[in-house]
């Protein structure tokens, strides 16, 4: 196996599922990928509650479900972290943690057509057949967390 991939000519960018929570391993882990990449080809973290992790660990872009519907605080990670204000863009992610945990427990898809009908940009259903969308107290708490996290929208 070559240490480093010669050419990924179509490739512009590797999406990778999340890094460590350790700052030094996840820093580890992108230095290590990078190693067998080609320049030209940027490195993404996905996972939204890895954002700032992800970013300040050397993470080119940030693929995001969240900043669809959400679209100030996530830029606002994103920036801090570009400009080298690694706490700012820990705290900011910290912030979002009220919808980290509904990621967890229900899936980034739901939670986030949720959240795009109780601000009015989705109709009610909005998801494809089968998916279902989130059943009521489920919905209630995708309420409670914007309303956790009001300051940041």
């Amino acid at each position: 196996m070559h240490s480093r991939i010669a050419e990924l000519p179509k490739v512009r960018s590797i999406k990778i599922p999340g890094v460590p929570i350790a700052p030094a391993e996840a820093a580890g882990r992108v230095k290590s990928l990078r190693s067998h990449i080609p320049p030209t080809v940027t490195i993404g973290v996905s996972g939204d509650a890895f954002a700032a992790t992800g970013l300040n660990a050397g993470c080119d872009v940030w693929y995001s479900v969240l900043a669809g519907v959400l679209p100030t605080p996530c830029p606002a990670i994103t920036r801090a972290s570009q400009n080298g204000d690694q706490d700012a863009a820990t705290a900011l992610c910290k912030r979002l943690e009220p919808i980290w945990e509904l990621f967890r427990a229900h899936g980034s898809l739901r939670v986030v057509s949720a959240i795009a009908e109780h601000l009015g940009l989705a109709d009610t259903p909005n998801l494809p057949l089968p998916v279902r969308g989130l059943d009521p107290a489920a919905h209630a708490a995708v309420v409670t967390a914007l309303e956790q996290i009001d300051d940041l929208l």
